[in-house]
């Protein structure tokens, strides 16, 4: 979000239009690049004994690094065959972010299921530090978006170098791998459609934006759009972790139990999230991004309500998961993705960026209400996770129930 401060303050709304779809893009070609790994090695780590896991990850690096070259040259000439002037630099100067970002993709869960997300955390902050520092300096240099693609491709070096030392630091490095790449491929199959269809119907929005209204349009949406990204980063940590313990034990009550405490605490904040983005929104936009963006408020308060459904559905998403129900939820998703591009169609050429804000809180609405018909109809109605008021008292064991606070420990 910061980084797109930067550019909103150095160059203006069009801009960090260009700058939007540099991210948007890059965030596609990783979710292609990555052929869902990144999500496939989480319930996998939570199935195999911790002396399994150096081959997987050398099984993971390994891919990673054969694959590098010939994602960037299809890349590139995807770029300069589609787009032409400040576009193309900023999304060519995206390639390097993107590629190192799945690289660290592919690290990350092994961090989740050692308990080390301490390890994680200190990366993060450190490429985001080192990505802002690059960013400022180099819009001193010129206030081009390709300046600042750059730059997030020079933080994700120094993030992917921190994991790296990490992973050796907990004994994952080292080992050798056991499997060709194109059967890794193969295994992840199902989780590549996720991660895919998952970055249609969350972005799709921006992309829309940029064929039918044009680039100070993307630009005004991007605020909204960077202020939600943020505050969704504990909710999809927190999925993250849940996955991995779910896939040990998909049956567990007590799982279960805490994920809905956990929906219990969300849903009300989210409540609140909205409230106060119509009170203060403008202001907030105004102050940080510039007086032009305040005109955003309307999108930033829609995109707000997506903040509670997002955990919602990501936990009914990750029921399905862990009960080998994958391409079912692909099913939910390639529906939702349908619906993103119908509706947003219509409603960005009618109402511009408000129409693609209201249209994300349909789509998340709808996967919410998929994932519950679907596990209802196939697992039953326990297997729906949904918000539970926390009872306090005495359990029958004669122990006071904790309720949210055991949540917020435990996840």
């Amino acid at each position: 979000m910061l980084a797109s401060v930067l550019v909103a303050r150095a160059a203006g709304a069009s801009a960090l239009g260009i700058f939007g779809l540099a991210l948007t893009v890059g965030a596609y070609a990783t979710n292609i690049a990555d052929a869902g790994i990144s999500q496939y090695l989480l319930p996998e780590l939570g199935r195999r004994p911790r002396r399994e896991w150096p081959a997987l990850w050398a099984d993971a690096s390994r891919l990673a690094v054969r694959s590098t070259l010939p994602l960037l040259v299809l890349y590139s000439i995807v770029v300069a065959l589609l787009t032409h002037g400040g576009e193309r630099f900023a999304l060519l100067g995206a390639a390097l972010w993107w590629l190192l970002l799945r690289a660290s993709g592919y690290a990350r869960p092994f961090f989740i299921a050692a308990e080390r997300t301490g390890i994680e955390a200190a990366a993060t902050a450190t490429e985001a530090t080192t990505g802002l520092v690059v960013i400022f300096a180099l819009l001193h240099v010129s206030p081009s978006p390709a300046l600042a693609t750059l730059g997030l491709g020079l933080g994700a070096s120094v993030g992917l170098a921190f994991r790296l030392w990490g992973l050796r630091h907990i004994g994952i490095a080292g080992g050798r791998p056991e499997r060709a790449g194109w059967a890794l491929i193969w295994a992840a199959a199902p989780f590549a459609a996720v991660l895919v269809l998952t970055a249609v119907y969350l972005r799709i929005d921006v992309v829309l934006l940029s064929v039918f209204r044009n680039s100070r349009e993307v630009g005004l949406y991007q605020p909204p759009v960077r202020i939600v990204t943020a505050l969704l980063i504990l909710p999809d940590a927190l999925a993250a972790v849940l996955l991995f313990r779910s896939s040990r034990s998909p049956a567990h009550q007590a799982i279960k139990k805490r994920q809905e405490r956990l929906l219990s605490i969300s849903v009300p904040l989210g409540v609140l999230l909205v409230a106060v983005c119509a009170v203060a929104g403008k202001p907030l936009l105004a102050l940080t991004f510039g007086a032009e963006f305040g005109q955003a408020e309307p999108a930033l308060v829609l995109l707000a309500a997506t903040v509670p459904l997002a955990l919602l559905t990501a936990m009914n998403g990750n029921a399905l998961t862990v009960r080998g129900l994958v391409w079912t939820r692909v099913g939910c998703l390639a529906a939702a993705s349908t619906c993103a591009i119908g509706l947003g169609i219509p409603a960005i050429v009618r109402f511009g960026y408000v129409g693609a804000a209201a249209v994300s809180v349909v789509n998340e609405l709808l996967l919410a209400v998929a994932y519950a018909v679907v596990l209802r109809r196939l697992c039953g109605p326990d297997s729906i996770v949904l918000p539970r008021i926390p009872r306090l008292g005495r359990s029958p064991g004669g122990h006071q129930d904790a309720g949210v606070w055991h949540v917020a420990h435990d996840s």
